[in-house]
């Protein structure tokens, strides 16, 4: 049977200013009508380069050098562009891992999707825009009809990106290009994506390139695994004969590293919880309430809704739940980026509605963030060691020659080359990115790190690294962490506490390994529930 996409032999080039960089050496992958196929690799392997090359979406600075790209038996490798735009959206739906840059900031949602139906000529009017409402509610969007009308910016990230796989399923297309689409999703809103698109496969025999780092969704999810390192496939065939069996030891390294909850690893705790002395109490909040109007409407919308928590010093407390839950309001109440519009939220006793000038500034120094989006919280017009200094320039630390050494050292602590400082963010890739963001955290040597989802764009191997730098820095300097995620097999591994959020509420909170192998509230073990287990997978 001729498979729906077929890629042979592709190897791809890019000009860089240290020269030319091979990214891809002689790929050949196949898709068939109805299966999915997960590429597989840590950040910088050239899964993401095979995606654009897919869709023709290349950097300017790269190129195909050798191979094809066929699709539906057309050759499309060089394919004009006014062919490729026909092509793509309608032929090859595409899930991108970035929400926010794929997404028009000043057009409703709503008007997104009905405009990708109405270019390809599949439904105008009042028919275009009930049929985006529809796939807004089969992508987990609650209150769709209401949230049509929304902007980007009033959802949060995991909800932007379920509007793009909304949007990449609306044409029905022959191939769906899925690259990382559910890295900012929790886990049972990850299962409703997912089953969604295995439900589109078998209606309309569609074909899934789903590219990702996470193992375990690749077991769960895939009919066959490639595995991609440094560029190239090490390794192909069924999924659960590679989960069961990994023959290449990189592919092995891969499925060690992953944290399956079936096989917990342990990351020694960086503090002593047998010792007398309690630990003093860094951040507290106390019925902390957020509001917001929703648009066009006069209910409010309770993103965090009377929540109580309190970060010792020294410690990992974790927030995690499905994205909506009003998890990452809570991280931006706690470094004071919005106000509560009740209850108070205390940084070593003072309410931080009380800092001003020098004293907040002194607050914003000792508490530093990292975002989930590393696309867009670096600026693209800085080199990475710009992005890296300046935190150090705003606030006056050392010289220019101390600033260089600092950068280079932080460089090294989340696993990248010096080199790099002269690179620009677009040229790195986004698990990169995001470690770029946590050494820029860590440049004012923090009291508190607000991490935002911020290992979840990362690949397990790089992922293992941070979190292992997390525990380090927090034994070494006794740094303190609030954890917000949705990956709770990750948050079991690094959290000293957990707090599981829903609907703005804390629902349950206890120690991690209590609250995920004897969840009591049903949300908590909805969410236990649906986590990918790549070795029961396989078993």
């Amino acid at each position: 049977m001729t498979p729906v996409l077929s890629v042979r032999d592709l190897s791809v080039t890019f000009d860089t200013g240290e020269g030319p960089v091979q990214a891809l050496h002689d790929i050949s992958i196949d898709v068939a009508a109805g299966e999915t196929v997960a590429v597989v690799g840590q950040s910088g392997s050239g899964k993401s380069t095979l995606a654009s090359c897919v869709n023709r979406l290349l950097a300017d600075n790269g190129r195909i050098t050798a191979g094809t790209i066929t699709l539906g038996g057309q050759d499309i490798t060089r394919a004009p562009e006014s062919a490729m735009t026909a092509i793509r959206g309608r032929r090859i739906g595409l899930v991108p891992q970035d929400p926010m840059t794929n997404l028009n900031p000043v057009m409703t949602v709503g008007a997104q999707i009905t405009e990708a139906l109405e270019v390809h000529g599949l439904a105008s009017g009042q028919k275009a825009r009930e049929r985006a409402i529809d796939l807004l509610g089969q992508a987990g969007i609650e209150r769709p009809a209401s949230r049509f009308r929304q902007y980007p910016h009033e959802f949060s990230g995991g909800m932007r990106q379920r509007v793009l796989i909304a949007m990449a399923l609306a044409c029905r297309p022959e191939v769906l290009l899925a690259d990382e689409p559910t890295s900012a999703l929790d886990v049972t809103v990850q299962r409703l994506v997912l089953d969604q698109m295995a439900e589109l496969t078998a209606e309309l025999g569609t074909g899934v390139l789903l590219i990702t780092h996470d193992l375990a969704l690749a077991a769960e999810r895939a009919d066959r695994v490639v595995v991609m390192h440094r560029g190239r496939v090490v390794e192909s065939g069924d999924a659960a004969t590679i989960i069961a069996s990994p023959q290449h030891d990189y592919t092995q390294r891969l499925l060690a590293a992953a944290p399956a909850m079936s096989d917990v690893k342990v990351i020694p705790t960086a503090v002593d919880d047998g010792s007398a002395e309690r630990p003093e109490t860094l951040l507290e909040v106390s019925g902390a309430v957020r509001r917001y109007r929703i648009r066009g409407q006069r209910e409010h919308l309770h993103a965090v809704d009377g929540i109580d928590l309190s970060i010792p010093k020294g410690r990992t407390v974790a927030i995690v739940g499905e994205s909506g839950s009003g998890k990452s309001t809570a991280a931006r109440l706690a470094l004071r980026l919005e106000r509560a519009d009740a209850g108070t939220i205390r940084y070593r006793g003072t309410d931080l509605a009380s800092l001003r000038g020098k004293n907040l500034l002194a607050y914003r120094r000792a508490i530093q963030p990292v975002f989930q989006n590393p696309y867009a919280t670096l600026d693209p017009r800085y080199t990475i060691g710009q992005v890296i200094d300046e935190p150090l320039r705003v606030h006056r630390i050392g010289d220019a020659a101390s600033r260089r050494k600092a950068v280079a050292d932080l460089l090294g602590r989340v696993d990248l080359p010096a080199a790099y400082a002269q690179r620009r963010p677009h040229e790195l890739s986004g698990g990169q990115r995001q470690r770029v963001a946590i050494a820029r955290a860590l440049a004012l040597d923090p009291e508190l790190v607000v991490m935002d989802e911020a290992v979840s764009a990362l690949d397990v191997l790089v992922q293992e690294q941070i979190l292992e730098l997390m525990v380090d820095l927090q034994r070494d300097q006794g740094l303190s962490y609030l954890f917000i995620s949705h990956d709770l097999a990750v948050v079991h591994l690094v959290a000293h506490h957990v707090y599981v959020m829903k609907s703005g509420k804390i629902v349950e909170h206890g120690d991690p390994d209590t609250v995920f192998r004897s969840p009591q509230d049903p949300y908590t073990q909805q969410l236990v529930a649906a986590v990918p287990r790549p070795h029961e997978q396989a078993s």
